[in-house]
């Protein structure tokens, strides 16, 4: 028991007795090793700039995969308006459209992340000190996504619909 000599002085002495024998080193050597290890660094900072960039990007995949798949079917749309349907009507079709597609999407992707946080939390258990007893949610953040998720598939829908309000002749032609 070393408790009235200094951690440093403690192990030059074990140095000293064990010679090149073997690797000495003293708690507080260790201790900074271990505290300077990429465990040690704070990742608040670009969990931040990683989440914001998560944001954007279901933003943006969500908007523009509608918006592309609606502008596909714009000559769809125009020969459903020469067959007799009104344009509330076509509006109607786009927007219900935007809508599963949003909430389907949506729900696949939470379930496929929670069962991937599931299997992941299995698989690391060993890694956390102490292992964590549920998974942790941030409704917020998902809440976010899912609202900026919906602007983005509004704004699609609604950029459709008004593109569908071409003469349908014109339409036709273009496509």
């Amino acid at each position: 028991m070393t408790t009235s000599i200094s951690p440093a002085v403690a192990g030059q002495r074990v140095r000293d007795r064990v010679g090149a024998a073997a690797t000495v080193t003293d708690l507080t050597t260790s201790r900074h090793q271990v505290g300077s290890t990429l465990t040690a660094v704070d990742l608040g900072g670009l969990t931040r700039v990683e989440l914001g960039f998560a944001l954007l990007l279901a933003a943006a995949s969500t908007g523009l995969v509608l918006a592309l798949s609606l502008a596909q079917r714009r000559r769809s749309f125009a020969i459903t308006r020469a067959l007799g349907a009104s344009h509330g009507q076509v509006a109607a079709f786009v927007r219900v459209e935007a809508g599963l597609v949003t909430v389907t999407g949506l729900s696949l992707g939470a379930a496929a992340g929670w069962m991937l946080s599931v299997v992941l939390v299995k698989i690391l258990t060993g890694v956390f000190d102490p292992p964590p007893s549920t998974l942790a949610v941030p409704w917020g953040y998902l809440g976010v996504i899912a609202l900026l998720a919906a602007v983005a598939a509004v704004a699609a829908g609604e950029l459709t619909v008004r593109a569908a309000r071409r003469p349908v002749i014109e339409t036709i032609r273009d496509l």
